[in-house]
């Protein structure tokens, strides 16, 4: 028997308690996907939103990001029962699992741009 297999009882029971969000469980079996809006922090005048989506996979421990359309694997993937992060060609991104807060870091020659933002569980394909 595996280590996941002795564990789904324990899951459920947990899930059934709400000791632990439904998306959480869910992410335990199958790739989800967040939809997220950022926010330009370094603009002036209330910032500028736009959209990413971020698939990940906690049993293979990988996360994509895709931005307008450009889907990019991230390395340096973290995943734990709090956050997860990694980065790929000059940013990195960190999400809080409870909250489902994003930050997003581009890095450039002499500055790093900052954008914060909220994320929602997509619906399963």
């Amino acid at each position: 028997m595996t280590a996941f297999a002795r564990d789904r009882p324990v899951r459920a029971l947990a899930l059934a308690a709400g000791m632990i969000p439904a998306w959480v469980a869910l992410a335990l079996a199958a790739p989800q996907r967040l939809d997220c809006v950022l926010t330009d922090t370094d603009t002036q005048r209330g910032g500028e939103k736009r959209a990413i989506a971020i698939e990940f996979d906690e049993a293979n421990k990988t996360i994509t990001l895709d931005e307008n359309g450009r889907a990019r694997p991230l390395r340096d993937v973290a995943i734990s029962n709090s956050s997860m992060s990694g980065g790929v060609d000059g940013i990195s991104i960190g999400v809080d699992r409870s909250s489902l807060r994003v930050v997003f870091q581009a890095y450039g020659a002499e500055s790093v741009a900052n954008e914060f933002g909220r994320c929602t569980a997509a619906a399963p394909p």
